[in-house]
């Protein structure tokens, strides 16, 4: 029993992350060849990688670069098997949730004691083993670049805070979330050069394929920015009842066809909403006055959630990007039973109404949706703005 305890003890930041990484491998060797794609976009992938040439050259991606040339890159190592492709972008998706898992739990052990740190990762590391989000679609690797800034950011990092948040960005822009969570976490000087850092690097990056490929770069700039809105508040108003599915393998080879919405047009401006929740966020900005981990954690839980109320479009994915953050900021028995809720209520939508064609069940969905999101904000609040005392 001495040895069991020693050894737990000596290997237990690895055993999680690498349980992952075996079960994702077992899991695609029994369900290949189309079961493992389930109602994801993993086909989707390898029909745009076919596609002649490279992303943001000959073919334009509503994706920063990031995903797209690593899509490529393992098209060419596989010479285009669809088994070897599926197997290494298996394989990249997996070791993104080891070394988020791997990644939370050093935050965890950072923020509270060793046992409740354990659970915390317990639970987590459950989540991500179950949810279909996992390996339906390639989202872990933003979440991954994303919980490793987190880490570097709050551990007073700040070039590779900066270096994270740049990759992040380049993968799926979220990340850029990261930044107002910072805010007067770091003295002026550190917060300046963790933007300076990302900013350079993102700007040089597209700057860069703009000058060899103007038209595809500003077709892939254009294509998230101008799509109809989708399974939201905003899409119910616009009449709009659809899924994020928007665009044939075809139409990524014309530039020109990237900034056509392809349903009804806003009843009510996204501009004009920005306007309002950036308000918003920037007044809980002025009036925060935590600055410790867990207020970092919290603010960028706001900030996100604030941005899904505010969205034109919501996919079923992007509850990864809240899971460590609920997991990590709240009590354990809070987190569980909100985390109960928003799973529970995801997957209800996509795959099981959705896929089914119910597109009325939306009436119901998105107003629970954006009950839970407005519930997450007032539950971080208090971790952002403290009582004064009198």
């Amino acid at each position: 029993m001495r040895n069991d305890v020693a050894w737990i003890e000596k290997n237990q930041h690895w055993l999680f992350p690498f349980a992952y990484l075996f079960s994702r491998i077992i899991l695609y060797l029994a369900l290949i060849p189309t079961s493992y794609y389930g109602f994801g976009d993993l086909p989707v992938y390898y029909n745009w990688t076919t596609l002649r040439g490279w992303p943001y050259f000959n073919h334009w991606v509503e994706y920063p670069p990031l995903f797209p040339f690593t899509s490529e890159i393992i098209f060419i190592l596989s010479n285009g098997e669809v088994f070897l492709y599926d197997f290494i972008l298996c394989v990249i998706i997996a070791l993104a949730g080891s070394g988020t898992i791997f990644v939370f739990q050093k935050i965890a052990h950072q923020m509270y004691q060793e046992t409740v740190a354990h659970w915390r990762t317990v639970l987590f590391f459950s989540i991500l083993l179950m949810l279909p989000y996992t390996w339906w679609y390639a989202e872990l690797i933003t979440v991954f670049l994303m919980i490793l800034s987190v880490w570097w950011g709050i551990s007073k990092r700040e070039t590779l805070a900066g270096l994270g948040i740049a990759a992040g960005i380049l993968s799926k822009w979220f990340p850029v979330f990261i930044l107002p969570a910072l805010f007067r976490f770091y003295s002026k000087k550190q917060f300046v050069k963790v933007c300076l850092i990302a900013a350079t690097i993102v700007i040089l990056t597209f700057t860069t394929l703009y000058v060899l490929s103007p038209q595809m770069t500003l077709a892939s700039l254009r294509a998230q920015p101008n799509r109809s809105s989708w399974q939201t508040l905003w899409a119910l108003l616009d009449g709009n009842l659809t899924t994020g599915a928007f665009l044939t393998i075809e139409d990524r080879l014309h530039p020109e066809v990237a900034g056509i919405p392809r349903g009804n047009p806003p009843v009510i401006s996204p501009n004009l909403t920005l306007l309002v929740f950036a308000g918003i966020g920037i007044w809980f900005l002025i009036k925060r006055n935590q600055f410790d981990t867990i207020s970092v954690i919290a603010f960028l839980g706001i900030t996100w959630s604030l941005f899904l109320l505010w969205s034109p479009g919501w996919s079923p994915q992007w509850i990864l990007y809240l899971l460590p953050l609920i997991l990590l900021s709240f009590p354990i028995s809070r987190a569980y039973l909100v985390l109960i809720a928003l799973i529970g209520l995801t997957i209800f939508e996509w795959p099981l109404m959705l896929m089914r064609q119910i597109f009325l069940s939306l009436w119901i969905i998105v107003p629970l949706r954006m009950g839970l999101l407005a519930l997450l904000i007032s539950l971080w609040l208090p971790q952002i703005i403290s009582a004064k005392k009198e």
